[in-house]
């Protein structure tokens, strides 16, 4: 690693005595580097100990993986504050990558950033608005950042393996491309914190906010979609898709009791955000997710993390995308709504759409947590938070298949159909399985009865702390603090799964979420610890 670093600071006092601090940054970045994985098996492991794989009657090597690449960079960035009225920054960065191809130009991104303290002004601070707003401030950002193609994604490679005794070549599944260009993410924040004065006593002290708006925008999102069959390759990767998103967020902390033996702080969280893909760079991408068979969609001018699937019928007219009735109304007698659906009461089976639509949104539609800290005269601390999560959903996909399997409780509830109550195991097999016909969506559908709200509250955090050093030796101990701390002790939820938070699809996809296949739930976890300062 090489790495070079100048920076200028000076400070300039002007008559008025208001201070104009300014810093200059100049960096560049070089980094060479090598990631190696070597994976080996051995069989045979002997009864006595100790043993290696080199005391193994037969090895194996199952993986063997180097990967080279080269990074360097220039980073400019100056930045002036005058006094604590104000203050701008702004800056670039260029990099290049042996990932982006010989020839290829380097990719340079700005960033820069404001702010204006309007309470620090005579104006304010000594007149009424000063005594009501003592903390005034307006900030905003604007950046741009790239994510670089890994360094073989825009070169073909060779896959090796074994063929008899030789040595044989095999391209990858997957093609690669020379056109590949960085992903480009831009983002602009807009914000304000300010105080609001309370009361002079022990209560309520002060008021204390934090608003941000935020705008991002992705644009040459790196993606496998399919390819044509011809081309000997099942999937090659592009720069396939642009979206955006967009979110609020809100703070509130209060100082609600001060007093020289006990203080109280209380704390509110706020936040929204959805996302939206803006352009598919060809047809929309169908996923296939980790979560087994539920359909998930990519399409421009939807939000994502959408799931598609068959839709129970809600009434007797209830038509297709063509206008088609899916019950002639001479037949309307035969059914009857139960629960919310369509049910022939024959049959007792739900009658589902035959044609695949979007379940919704199933993002929250907002996120909130609360948390309390109480502090008793240097010796006990206590800290509870709770999370609430509204307007969230999960496709409880273990449901289903238990429905599949028969073996979910649900089939010992009874319901009424046509004047008779009863555990009816032909209405719930009907929520999974096409036992009636076409018109049910299909075995092992994604259907909507297994579409769930999974709006939560729950108890996340409790913490109590007792500082002993308070009964010690002083000259020894600044702090000796037993904690005892819980983690998700409580939760209050409609959603019949095991967890409302949780999800079965790939691991950190922004794409694949929203489902619960046999998901490991959040566990519930108990701490005690100890805190010993000297």
């Amino acid at each position: 690693n090489l790495s070079a670093f100048i920076r200028t600071d000076f400070q300039k006092d002007f008559h008025i005595n208001i201070p104009l601090t300014t810093s200059t940054q100049l960096s560049y970045d070089y980094r060479k580097n090598k990631y190696t994985q070597y994976d080996t098996q051995g069989n045979g492991v002997p009864t006595y100990d100790i043993y290696n794989m080199k005391g193994t009657t037969t090895q194996q090597i199952n993986y063997d993986y180097v990967e080279p690449f080269v990074t360097y960079g220039y980073l400019v960035n100056q930045k002036f504050d005058y006094g604590d009225f104000g203050g701008i920054s702004a800056g670039v960065r260029s990099d290049y990558s042996s990932a982006f191809g010989a020839g290829s130009k380097p990719f340079t991104f700005p960033r820069g950033d404001a702010y204006l303290r309007p309470s620090s002004f005579n104006f304010w601070k000594n007149g009424m608005l000063g005594n009501i707003i003592p903390d005034f401030k307006l900030r905003a950002a604007y950046g741009a950042a790239g994510i670089q193609p890994h360094p073989f994604d825009r070169y073909v490679t060779l896959n090796t393996q074994n063929v008899g005794n030789s040595l044989g070549f095999s391209l990858p599944n997957s093609e690669k491309n020379p056109n590949l260009k960085p992903e480009v993410s831009k983002e602009l924040e807009l914000g304000s914190d300010f105080s609001i004065a309370g009361g002079n006593g022990n209560l309520f002290k002060s008021f204390n906010f934090g608003l941000t708006y935020w705008k991002r925008k992705g644009t040459n999102v790196i993606y496998g979609i399919n390819n044509a069959p011809s081309t000997g390759s099942d999937k090659i990767l592009t720069n396939a898709i642009n979206l955006s998103s967009h979110g609020f967020e809100a703070s509130l902390n209060i100082e609600a009791y001060t007093s020289k033996k006990f203080t109280w702080n209380f704390t509110a969280n706020f936040g929204t955000q959805t996302s939206t893909i803006d352009k598919i760079n060809g047809p929309d991408i169908i996923l296939a997710s980790s979560a087994g068979s539920t359909a998930l969609v990519l399409s421009a001018g939807r939000k994502i993390g959408q799931i598609f699937g068959y839709k129970a019928l809600r009434s007797f007219d209830a038509k297709n995308s063509q206008g088609v009735a899916y019950i002639n109304p001479a037949d309307y007698g035969n059914y009857e709504i139960v629960q919310g659906r369509v049910v022939n009461r024959t049959t007792k089976g739900i009658q589902f759409a035959n044609e695949s639509s979007s379940f919704g949104d199933p993002n929250p539609k907002f996120n909130m947590s609360f948390i309390n800290n109480f502090a008793f005269d240097g010796f006990v601390t206590l800290s509870v938070q709770f999370d609430w999560v509204h307007g969230s959903h999960l496709y409880n996909q273990t449901k289903e298949w238990m429905y599949r399997d028969g073996i979910n409780g649900d089939y010992a509830n009874p319901v009424t159909i046509d004047g008779k109550t009863a555990a009816y195991t032909a209405y719930y097999r009907s929520a999974y399985a096409d036992i009636f016909g076409a018109q049910n969506g299909g075995r092992n559908g994604t259907k909507d009865y297994f579409y769930e709200d999974a709006s939560f509250i729950r108890l996340r955090n409790v913490s109590l702390a007792f500082d002993l050093a308070k009964f010690t030796n002083k000259k020894i101990f600044s702090r000796m603090q037993v904690v005892l701390s819980g983690r998700n002790l409580a939760t209050w939820t409609k959603y019949t799964g095991f967890d409302p938070e949780i999800s079965s699809g790939s691991q950190g996809s922004s794409f694949d979420r929203g489902v619960d296949h046999n998901s490991m739930p959040n566990v519930k976890t108990y701490q005690l610890g100890l805190n010993i300062g000297f």
